[in-house]
């Protein structure tokens, strides 16, 4: 297979939405605001989840929007700023997206070609089963109870030393590319494997954490200027790719607006034109999520989705554990970021797209 068909295969039929035109790559976002626009509809917003009126929003830190390459509304709460880093938490997993689409775009991996890394699942599993959540291990993202979640074990319990080793231990539960299943060790196990691909004889722990941690700071976070961005290692060296990337809202807008323009950025392409496709394009078992990127769609149609179909349904979306988010907004022309902290219960994802779909629909 080729390369750059990376789009085709599972789901590859189905509609994403329209496939828009992106506005020109610019060098930098324009952080000063346009003067005269009215936001009264933001500033509403912000007042009520600052003032902790609907509390199952919980506390939101920051809210950062950007339309058309230019900074069009940034507030922060008490304790954030623009230089306060957040933690990403699952939007890592859009940032892995990225990665392993520089490398295809490099020829350095074939995303359609058997693993490299060994494991106790099916020999036919790929780098699009694992970006795609399809690859069908034993796994149970769960509510992150240490006692039972996966996600929780392999982070903070007995897979902390390495990552990688515990979801590689994951029996076959259904065969590649049959089942959807959310899970954090998928991208864990995706990270590990980019790494394989690239430097294959960086062996030791320190090895594989400098080659890895200076070829994301070289390819990714440099182009955009994301001065702020840090990638989290686990001890065996490996990027932890589904769940620990910290930036400011600032910078999380950033890597958003390279995805809004099909991963251009300064006239250069930082992703292959056609990966940021293949990031929201549905697969047949699972319509609200594409690869790395989590996707709108009606009520009842798949997980609930980021704004219950009450937005722009062509909106893609990095989220993370309690709240955050970068919404691509293609028709708006748009970046939103909110960052914060909330229950990750069903309650607080419904109370957020209340707050979120008005944002949005106010550009």
């Amino acid at each position: 297979m080729k390369r750059r068909d990376f789009a085709m295969g599972v789901g590859a039929a189905i509609a994403a939405g329209p496939l828009l035109a992106p506005a020109a790559a610019r060098a930098d976002i324009a952080w000063t605001a346009a003067p005269g626009r009215d936001v009264s509809v933001w500033d509403k917003a912000w007042a009520r989840a600052a003032s902790g009126a609907d509390p199952a929003l919980g506390q939101t830190d920051a809210l950062v929007i950007v339309q058309d390459g230019t900074l069009v509304y940034e507030r922060y709460g008490a304790d954030s700023g623009p230089g306060v880093r957040h933690i990403s938490w699952s939007m890592a997993k859009s940032i892995t997206h990225a990665l392993v689409g520089i490398a295809v775009g490099d020829g350095l991996i074939d995303i359609d070609a058997p693993l490299k890394l060994r494991h106790a699942g099916d020999p036919s599993l790929t780098m699009r089963h694992l970006l795609t959540l399809t690859d069908g291990l034993a796994w149970d993202e769960g509510d992150y109870d240490p006692a039972k979640s996966d996600a929780t074990r392999m982070l903070y319990g007995e897979g902390r030393f390495d990552g990688a080793a515990y979801v590689a231990a994951k029996p076959q539960a259904y065969p590649p590319g049959t089942h959807w299943r959310y899970s954090t060790g998928s991208f864990h196990f995706a990270a590990a494997e980019l790494q394989a691909h690239l430097f294959p004889t960086a062996v030791t722990p320190e090895a594989r954490r400098r080659t890895m941690a200076d070829w994301i700071q070289r390819r990714l976070f440099d182009p955009l200027g994301m001065t702020s961005a840090i990638a989290e290692f686990d001890a065996a060296g490996t990027f932890v790719g589904g769940s620990l990337v910290y930036a400011t809202a600032r910078d999380f807008a950033r890597f958003g607006e390279m995805y809004r323009n099909n991963g251009g950025w300064d006239g250069k392409q930082v992703i292959p034109p056609g990966w940021q496709v293949f990031g929201r394009r549905p697969s047949q078992m699972q319509p609200a999520y594409g690869a790395g990127w989590w996707l709108e769609t009606k009520p009842g149609n798949g997980e609930p989705s980021l704004m219950r179909g009450e937005g722009p349904m062509e909106t893609f979306s990095a989220q993370g554990h309690n709240g955050q988010v970068i919404a691509v907004v293609l028709s708006k022309r748009a970046v939103v970021v909110r960052l914060g902290l909330m229950d990750d219960g069903e309650a607080a994802w419904t109370a957020l797209s209340g707050w979120l779909a008005p944002v949005v629909n106010a550009l």
